[in-house]
């Protein structure tokens, strides 16, 4: 499948599928590849058509969280790609938007210690089982990477650490929006402790993790915090998760 899906005519899908779709006034695929680019990110074939989507649904409920009053974090930032997309979505709304609010949370060393529950599970021809897991340190990028990503939007707060110590670094505020984007258990389950409780009325968390088979353990970590705490959320076709607090 992945190779069939590399050798078709990408771009042109992309025309098709999403050519008509904006945001903030600015064309999606356009303001997709330029975000891309700005952080010198590269998106693999088989994303092609998810990442601007994606970018469409996490910007569509960060700017609609905007006017909730409260912080916006992002936790896993690699390059700032997505960061990106959501300031300039802003932008376009609020033009003397330069950043105001926004956290972003990363180690900046790549992926922690994997747990038992990130451990993904393929089925070979013969019937064997075979387990997988995407190695400590995969993802890594650097700091100054994200900074100069971001320079026209000066006032984002950038906070280098591990998840969930890194927390104690930022404001004691109330929370509008969060983007999870963490892909272990472990980070996905601190950060949802740590911001839910704090999330305004009417306050978004979006996991973009939770349809991904190479990273299972961020839907295991979200399933098991939603079913003991009663939070109800949806699923987009995308495979993001969001919820929405009431």
């Amino acid at each position: 499948m992945i190779s069939a899906h590399s050798r078709a005519p990408l771009a042109r899908h992309r025309e098709i599928a999403l050519g008509e779709i904006s945001i903030g006034g600015q064309d999606l695929c356009d303001l997709s590849d330029r975000c891309l680019a700005d952080s010198e990110s590269k998106v693999p074939p088989l994303k092609a058509l998810r990442r601007p989507l994606a970018s469409y649904f996490l910007a569509r409920y960060f700017l609609y969280a905007m006017g909730l009053g409260g912080q916006f974090a992002e936790c896993g930032v690699f390059r700032g790609t997505s960061a990106l997309f959501l300031c300039r979505a802003a932008k376009s709304r609020i033009p003397a938007y330069a950043g105001e609010g926004l956290h972003l949370i990363d180690s900046f060393e790549g992926l922690s210690q994997p747990a038992d529950e990130d451990l993904s599970e393929t089925r070979e021809k013969e019937g064997s089982v075979v387990r997988t897991v995407v190695p400590q340190g995969t993802l890594s990028a650097p700091v100054e990477a994200v900074r100069h990503a971001m320079r026209d939007f000066p006032k984002v707060a950038v906070h280098p650490g591990w998840i969930p110590g890194v927390f104690r670094q930022l404001p004691d505020s109330e929370w509008a929006f969060v983007h999870i984007d963490v892909d272990l258990y472990e980070p996905t389950r601190d950060s949802l402790a740590y911001f839910y409780p704090r999330l305004n009325p009417g306050g978004v968390i979006v996991c973009d993790d939770y349809g991904s088979l190479l990273f299972p353990g961020a839907r295991r970590a979200w399933d098991e915090y939603c079913e003991k705490n009663g939070v109800p959320f949806v699923v987009l076709d995308t495979g993001q998760s969001v919820i929405l607090r009431a």
